[in-house]
């Protein structure tokens, strides 16, 4: 077996093979100026330890031993055992062929170093200065033992790995030797401090970088902008010491001449060449980077580099008011949040990003915030940054091919994997629920909310490759057309997608069509709101058979994110009032229009492939292809999604009345104010003492927030984004409209939309299309070009601005405006 790769082999780039430290200077030794070395893969330590495993399990399960117990014990193994038979000689041939001669830095390099929140910075050891074959192997046995430390244990407990699952590769590289005159340290190509994505920062210090990595000394700071490379900040530490390379070998600290302690260890060019090197080594991997960094004899070298995935939270609405735009209960985000972030990092990994470290999404004050500094971090790495000319994409193809194969392959396998979750909501909705203790209840609850998990791991990868697709696209459009037109054609080639929800739509027009044949029902859809049909229906029973098929079909739609809220099966009525809409619309020859647009759409796409250079057809014609299948399977997917609230409505329903019986609650809904960790501890230890106070806070809590605007940013109080009479969003469909409004804050206002108004509301939802026949423009505060409500206005024709903050607020019932959708702007006419 090869243990040995040089950082300049392809195979070295493997994070299995080379861990996290090594993989990441492989891959960088490709175009950055890498000092040379070996990789000591991680196979040399899975044989070095298997004649060791049986004792390892043996101490690792010891309930006597602590962890210092444990790491001294296994770390005794360690250092006595031999290296794989034959490593030795191996290595000390590599040594030779790489001209690894004078003294060397040994890494430790683990393989879980790049899993998500668990990045092992400092918990494994390195060695700097060692000087030959024998003394190198010494150094890789104790990098081994490393992996074993006594910080390290806990440390792997909290993320939830197996201790013996994990394996540990070295590096073995040329010493930079940082002479006490020159400088090392750290360099971040953003600000992760600040959260200013504009700057880099670097800390510095003289001698070698260790001290620097460890903080272990005063550090120089320098701040620079990424633009022109100019200092904005800098701050000069009192350094009394630096480490240096001994001959003899290993390190040692020296004192530093009085006159060198407080002068800046990096001059203004070579700070400048430092924050060049952050930037490149982001340019690199495509993401922004954490170097280390040195200087010899005028030379400066990359050490290491690993992505930036934590940075500080910035929490806003702009990335979470369209998907929650009303006050959530704590219950029902804390079953979904863990599953949430697990899908984000799924998604990530497939589209070749690092995992997030952090919470991206939070609730504060009972809405949900999203992280904006996390959302600006992760922008702008998608593969449209392959596409700036016709050249740059062509020499992409290749790469395309390869790193993009598995958006072609998701929805295959999505569709696949949808008759597993479908089967399995049938079974759990099949379970009797009758006798069981509030445990087992309990039980059930978390076998669906894993369900859920599982069946959502993939979804987030499908709604951010639908904007890829679209941002792709319309980036290929503007190489060959000016901007305004290259809109006009890609809006002309999404026009019409075949979509659950249009499906929904169509089955609800039927059903209008049905009801203008009873003209007794017609009368009644006229004066009486839809609490008061429901009680009519059974004298229409021809209607009402449809009607209750329609609800059986898709009565798990949602009126709101939140399963505290009732689906349409459960509030029929709030159907009713959409139907109401529908029922006073004139006939219409619908499949004719859409056989026109279909039409224009396909000639649309064959000019489009006619005019593509021959080699790009087939990419053009697959992003095409592509970004209409991930639109259908975007809806899709969150149609299915919702056919979760089914099953946990009626297994939180369930222990709502038990706990009802038991005097903890006063009315069963009352157990979504009861967070998750609380009601797991009261539903296995049996104490339902604390769950009274518990719901009157969170519900008080939660009734406020309903009856106020949240902050924008959370704990600023912002100015409306209101310049002189204009408001201003996003455009979401092209066209300009005067008119009146009409606020709808919820489906309690849809019967009283009035015929001809622009729709203003928080957000929409597929529940809310009907009232877009009624209405001439639409105006949203938040949601995109990708929201429902744009979809929806440009399949409709009907103008629309997206993202207007605060719009619900801002505008009254009645007041005039103009919406411009092309250009994103509402301008108020009564003012």
């Amino acid at each position: 077996m090869t243990y040995l790769f040089a950082l300049t082999d392809p195979l070295a780039s493997d994070v299995a093979r080379s861990g996290g430290k090594g993989a990441s200077l492989a891959q960088a030794a490709q175009h950055l100026p890498v000092p040379p070395g070996i990789v000591v893969a991680s196979d040399a330590y899975r044989d070095f330890v298997a004649p060791l495993r049986e004792q390892l399990a043996g101490i690792l399960a010891d309930r006597h031993l602590d962890h210092d117990a444990r790491s001294g014990r296994i770390r005794a193994l360690m250092l006595a055992q031999p290296l794989p038979t034959g490593l030795e000689q191996a290595l000390a041939t590599a040594i030779d062929n790489a001209g690894l001669d004078g003294p060397v830095a040994v890494r430790s390099s683990g393989t879980m170093e790049d899993l998500p929140g668990a990045a092992f910075a400092g918990q494994h050891d390195t060695f700097l200065g060692v000087r030959g074959a024998a003394n190198i192997a010494d150094a890789i046995r104790a990098c081994y033992a490393s992996l074993w430390n006594a910080h390290v244990l806990p440390y792997r407990e909290r993320m939830g790995l197996n201790h013996l699952d994990a394996a540990m590769a070295v590096v073995v590289q040329r010493l930079v030797r940082v002479g006490a005159s020159e400088a090392a340290g750290v360099a971040f190509s953003i600000d992760p401090v600040r959260g200013e994505l504009d700057h880099v920062l670097i800390n510095a210090s003289f001698g070698l970088g260790e001290t620097v990595v460890a903080g272990e000394s005063p550090v120089d700071e320098f701040r620079l902008q990424r633009g022109d490379f100019a200092d904005t900040d800098i701050a000069i530490a009192e350094k009394a010491r630096a480490l240096v390379a001994d001959e003899a070998g290993g390190t040692r600290h020296i004192m530093l001449p009085a006159e060198q302690r407080s002068h800046a260890s990096l001059d203004e060019a070579q700070r400048q060449a430092v924050a060049r090197l952050a930037v490149a080594a982001e340019l690199h991997f495509g993401f922004p980077q954490d170097i280390e960094w040195a200087w010899q004899d005028g030379t400066l070298y990359l050490l290491q580099s690993r992505a930036i995935t934590r940075v500080p939270a910035r929490w806003t609405r702009d990335e979470s008011a369209e998907r929650f735009p009303n006050p959530m209960t704590p219950l029902t985000w804390d079953l979904c949040e863990e599953g949430f972030h697990a899908s984000l990092n799924h998604s990530f990994r497939l589209m070749g990003l690092p995992p997030f470290g952090d919470k991206w999404f939070v609730m504060r004050d009972y809405h949900i915030y999203g992280n904006q500094n996390a959302v600006r971090l992760y922008s702008g790495r998608t593969p449209t940054r392959m596409l700036k000319d016709v050249e740059s994409v062509r020499a992409a193809l290749p790469q395309i091919a390869r790193q993009f194969a598995w958006v072609q392959e998701l929805p295959v396998t999505w569709m696949r994997d949808l008759d597993t979750y479908l089967i399995e909501i049938g079974s759990l909705m099949r379970e009797p629920l009758d006798g069981l203790s509030l445990p087992e209840l309990w039980d059930y609850v978390l076998r669906i909310n894993a369900l859920g998990t599982r069946y959502f791991l993939p979804n987030i990868a499908i709604s951010l490759t639908q904007r890829t697709l679209y941002a792709g696209l319309l980036q290929m459009l503007r190489l060959a057309l000016p901007p305004e037109q290259a809109q006009t054609v890609f809006d002309q080639l999404l026009a019409v997608t075949d979509t659950k929800t249009g499906q929904v739509n169509a089955e609800l027009w039927s059903l209008s069509r049905l009801a203008r044949a009873d003209a007794v029902l017609v009368q009644a859809f006229e004066t009486l709101p839809g609490r008061d049909l429901l009680e009519r229906l059974p004298s229409h029973p021809a209607f009402a058979q449809e009607f209750q098929a329609f609800l059986q079909r898709h009565g798990h739609r949602e009126l709101d994110f939140d399963a505290y809220h009732p689906t349409w099966i459960e509030a029929p009525h709030t159907v009713l009032d959409q139907l109401k809409i529908l029922c006073q619309r004139p006939d219409e020859d619908r499949a004719s229009t859409e056989r026109h647009q279909k039409a224009a759409q396909t000639a649309m796409e064959h000019r489009v492939l006619s005019e593509a250079p021959e080699e790009l057809r087939y990419l053009v014609h697959e992003v095409i292809r592509l970004a209409r299948a991930y639109t259908a399977l975007d809806d899709l997917e969150h149609y299915q999604t919702t056919r979760l609230t089914l099953p946990l409505r009626r297994g939180l329903r369930a222990i709502g009345e038990r706990l009802v019986q038991a005097g903890a609650l006063a009315d069963p809904s009352d157990v979504y104010f009861v967070p998750l960790r609380t009601l797991d501890a009261a539903m296995r230890e049996q104490r339902l003492d604390a769950i009274p106070a518990v719901v009157a806070e969170h519900k008080r809590g939660y009734e406020a927030a309903t009856q106020r605007v949240p902050d924008w940013v959370y704990g600023e109080q912002e100015a409306d984004d209101v310049v002189g009479e204009v408001l201003k969003g996003l455009g979401g469909s092209p066209g300009v409209v005067e008119g009146v409004v009409f606020v709808v804050r919820g489906p309690e206002d849809f019967s009283r939309f009035p015929k001809d108004a622009i729709l203003v509301a928080r957000t929409t939802n597929p529940a809310w299309t009907p009232l877009f026949y009624q209405a001439t423009g639409v105006i949203t505060e938040s949601g995109g070009p990708l929201s429902h409500g744009a979809v929806t206005a440009r399949e409709l024709g009907l103008p629309a601005v997206m993202s207007v903050r605060n719009v619900t607020r801002l505008l009254r019932d009645g007041e005039r405006v103009r919406v411009d959708g092309r250009n994103g702007q509402v301008r108020r006419l009564d003012v």
